[in-house]
């Protein structure tokens, strides 16, 4: 039922902000499974939704970039 509304209210979004609305979903999910996976060293659950509100609120601002570009500058070992 939830998930129904849900892709209701998306299919309303003009396509020109999908992207946004993406990148929204997605850091919201992954800060999810940061919660679920967390143990006490790890970044406390406060911390983790001011990074998602302060990803809502770059989304919905246009605030956002592509991302392929996403990682780009950032080497892992």
């Amino acid at each position: 039922m939830t998930i129904q509304k849900i892709i209701d209210e998306l299919n309303k979004i003009p396509e020109d902000k999908l992207n946004q609305i993406y990148e929204f979903i997605h850091y919201f999910r992954l800060g999810l499974n940061q919660e679920e996976s967390s143990n006490p060293d790890d970044t406390p659950t406060e911390k983790v939704i001011e990074g998602i509100q302060q990803g809502m609120k770059e989304a919905l601002a246009g605030e956002t970039i592509p991302s392929a570009q996403m990682w780009d500058g950032i080497d892992v070992d």
